[in-house]
């Protein structure tokens, strides 16, 4: 996953629901966190 902003576009654009933005966690880079249009709970990371 290289594009965190890009994919929580496209989840917001699909029915899914933001439950925490874009989070640096320091040198291990970035986190989001978001539930889809079917309910399941889905992580993302990223290194930028």
């Amino acid at each position: 996953m290289t594009d965190i902003e890009g994919t929580l576009a496209k989840v917001n654009a699909n029915g899914g629901k933001l439950l925490m933005p874009k989070t640096s966690i320091g040198e291990y880079g970035h986190i989001a966190h978001f539930q889809d249009c079917e309910g399941n709970r889905v992580a993302l990371h990223a290194m930028t």
